[in-house]
């Protein structure tokens, strides 16, 4: 049926029983031959179908029970009647690029059009094609200028537009549930487009949006229109030069900003778009379906529902759902759910859901698996690891294999290639220079050993540590010149080789000796210890050492040893002493 509209014919075009073609591919025209089969999977239909022809199938998981068996008839024809014979007349094939999408649209779109006060505003009604029913929250927009709108409730809808009295209209009609529709408004004389069509993209759908919009902030910032619009499109976009938002409702694209990738985008307040690839910005957030690429800042918020490849920043967070190759910067928090391919720096916490290259935190990082460098002002995370460097106030801890970790209290790691460097206590099933007081390594030596030397200071020393280097610290006391002194023993050591009956050891140790009263030395020690074992468990243990002692300046006793050189001061004495070691190890 054709309308005369002031100087325009309407010509009521809508796809009934075949697909609109959206690629060149024309994958769903192409013929094919398939073999009557009974009671075979709905999925392995599809999967040999998919394989054959070379292309992907798009469509929601809760749309299509791909275990449910099948009986299927031979068939001779194009590929988009066999889906109609396989799925039923439910269903809409679109196709784009490689992806052949599925939509289940029993509904069929018809639309009432009503001349508006000025040319340039079109007003209808859409209704059901079937029962004439409102059909409302319906998006309609113009193909070329892409001015949108959504029907109300009743299914009334109004376009604003700026068009010249020749120029062609192309409406489009989407609804979740109904086959898409267009309709094009033609001048009376024969006249192309004048204007360079926008590009169109598709991404199968994945339930990013739907996160993103259900989420708590989602339900906070993003509206109602801006939601049918999304379930209306189903994966489409279109690209555009720029858009400017004061809220994700009041944009200059409308309604239709959630399906737009921009070059630009300014966003006053905030916005919700489907991307950009050039630059976004905004005082308070940014929302994007999908990637962002180049650079995009926020006063506060950014929100990525796909991946972001260049320059991310934030006041306070960032949350992407997709990767980040490039750099990120949030003042407190940042989450990717990805892999993070370089940068990522918060003032408080990271946490990647896949690997990360590089983590910076103000406190803390996380990370699935962490590759080349996590740095925190407390503590590191990384559930495996790659041979990477984490450095931490407080403690690291890797499941993984990790190249060196830095903790001013714990470390802990699977396997570490280079050295552990802790405050108090490193812990690993493999670490062969730790450098820590205690060292719990798996595959290194741990001992239990009674010694004097040549202060006379009778001390219990726990030894700990890996294949080369080891902790040790211990306790003694002793009598001396009618005092009873105590001793409390930090120290280092290097096992120089071990044997199976002889070893030898190089050790460094700082000693504090006190009476707890008005007393206090400290002597540090060079040893160099050879040992000789008896059976599994124990290592007899003595050798040379060299001392040096500063006393308390209320010392008046003689040092201990052989002294090699002393001097004494108003601040005390300082005394140069050789001595020994011995004692008993026990060693487990």
């Amino acid at each position: 049926m054709i309308f005369k509209f002031r100087g325009f014919f309407l010509l009521f075009i809508i796809c009934l029983t075949s697909p609109k073609i959206v690629s060149a591919q024309d994958f769903l025209l192409h013929e094919m031959n398939y073999v009557a089969s009974n009671q075979i999977a709905l999925g392995d239909i599809m999967d040999e179908l998919s394989k054959e022809q070379g292309f992907y199938f798009s469509y929601q998981s809760s749309l299509i029970n791909l275990n449910k068996p099948v009986t299927v008839p031979s068939y001779e024809g194009q590929v988009a009647g066999f889906l109609r014979v396989l799925l039923g007349e439910d269903y809409e094939f679109k196709e784009h690029d490689k992806y052949v999408i599925i939509k289940y649209a029993p509904g069929k779109l018809d639309i009432d059009f009503d001349k508006g006060n000025r040319s340039s505003i079109l007003k209808g009604k859409v209704k059901d094609f079937h029962n004439g029913e409102p059909v409302p929250f319906a998006s309609i927009y113009e193909k070329n200028t892409l001015v949108s709108s959504l029907s109300d409730e009743n299914g009334d809808f109004e376009l604003k537009f700026k068009k010249q009295s020749s120029d062609l209209i192309w409406l489009a009609i989407s609804k979740e549930a109904y086959r898409d529709t267009s309709f094009v408004i033609l001048p009376t004389v024969d006249v192309g487009l004048r204007e360079k069509p926008n590009k169109l993209r598709f991404y199968p759908e994945n339930g990013v949006a739907e996160a993103i919009e259900n989420s708590a902030l989602g339900r906070l910032l993003i509206g109602f229109r801006q939601r049918v619009q999304r379930l209306n499109f189903g994966g489409f976009f279109v690209e555009s030069p720029m858009q400017v938002s004061l809220t994700p409702g009041l944009s200059s694209q409308g309604i239709f900003n959630s399906q737009m990738i921009n070059n630009f985008s300014l966003n006053i307040l905030g916005g919700y778009t489907a991307g950009v690839e050039g630059l976004e910005v905004a005082g308070i957030f940014n929302i994007n379906q999908k990637d962002v690429k180049a650079f995009q800042v926020a006063g506060i918020l950014n929100i990525t529902g796909g991946d972001v490849d260049g320059f991310q920043a934030s006041g306070i967070h960032n949350f992407v759902y997709g990767n980040v190759s490039g750099f990120q910067v949030g003042g407190i928090y940042n989450h990717v759910k990805g892999d993070v391919n370089g940068g990522h720096v918060a003032g408080i916490y990271n946490y990647t859901d896949g690997s990360a290259d590089i983590q910076i935190g103000g406190l803390l990082n996380k990370t699935a698996q962490a590759n080349v460098l996590q740095i925190a002002g407390l503590s590191n995370h990384a559930n495996t690891s790659t041979g990477a460097f984490q450095i931490a106030g407080l403690n690291n801890y890797s499941l993984g294999e990790v190249s060196f970790q830095i903790a001013g209290l714990v470390n802990k790691a699977e396997n570490v290639t280079g050295a552990q460097f802790s405050g108090l206590i490193n812990i690993a099933k493999s670490s062969d220079y730790p450098i820590g007081l205690i060292n719990l390594i798996e595959d290194g030596q741990k001992s239990l050993s009674v010694g004097i030397d040549e202060t006379g200071l009778g001390q219990i020393t726990f030894r700990s540590g890996g294949r080369k280097l080891f902790g040790l610290i211990g306790t003694g006391m002793m009598e001396q010149y009618g005092k009873t002194m105590y001793g409390f023993d930090f120290g280092l050591g290097l096992h120089v080789f071990n044997k199976e009956k002889i070893s030898m050891d190089f050790e460094f140790v700082n000693r504090q000796t006190t009476d707890f009263s008005n007393l206090s030395n400290n002597t540090s020690f060079f040893r160099l210890i050879p040992g000789y074992k008896l059976g599994n468990h124990f290592n007899l243990v003595a050798g040379p050492s060299l001392g040096f002692t500063v006393f308390d300046k209320n010392w008046t006793y003689p040092s201990s040893g052989y002294v090699l050189a002393d001097r004494t001061t108003s601040n005390g004495k300082y005394t140069l002493h050789a001595g020994f070691y011995a004692g008993v190890q026990y060693l487990f």
